[in-house]
């Protein structure tokens, strides 16, 4: 799909509900997002600072293992104490041990898979467009829906579209 800029909040609904990514399972968390991905090393040290995978908070992007149906979530700081609680290896982290990710040990066998990806504020806002220029996949019933709640302006932006 190809839209004009000024349409490209309307799909924070879309990154921040969750799409799919093809990558290559079974490596952590930092491997996908630097290696496979392409995000600069400083970029997911200094600015995405929570981090869930399959809901659970993560502290060390180097051994917690992206597999099979993995959902990673990513944000930039969140204010409070809750956002506090949940930064990655933060001061408040042990707060939250129940809700951790614990590190894996093992490594599963490396495959290409889809990750569900969700974006949110800065994050989705800076990262958002770079996944949506390289591709991502969204249930047709969620997209249908995301297209009918645009309005005439979004469609009026929108150049081109290319269903597959």
């Amino acid at each position: 799909m190809t839209v004009t800029p000024d349409c490209m909040p309307a799909f924070s609904q879309i990154l921040s509900r969750g799409f799919q990514i093809e990558v290559v399972c079974g490596e952590s968390i930092k491997h996908v997002l630097c290696d496979q991905i392409g995000i600069d090393d400083n970029y997911v040290e200094e600015r995405i600072q929570t981090l869930f995978l399959n809901g659970k908070a993560v502290d060390d992007i180097n051994k917690a293992i992206v597999t099979k149906d993995s959902t990673l979530a990513l944000s930039a700081a969140m204010p409070g104490i809750a956002g506090a609680t949940m930064r990655c290896s933060g001061r408040y982290s042990a707060m939250r041990s129940q809700i951790s990710h614990e590190n894996d040990t093992v490594r599963p066998n490396r495959r290409t898979d889809r990750l569900t990806v969700k974006l949110f504020n800065l994050i989705a806002k800076e990262l958002g467009p770079n996944f949506l220029c390289s591709g991502i996949w969204v249930k047709g019933t969620f997209f249908k829906d995301f297209l009918y709640s645009q309005s005439n302006r979004f469609r009026d932006g929108c150049i081109e579209c290319i269903m597959g």
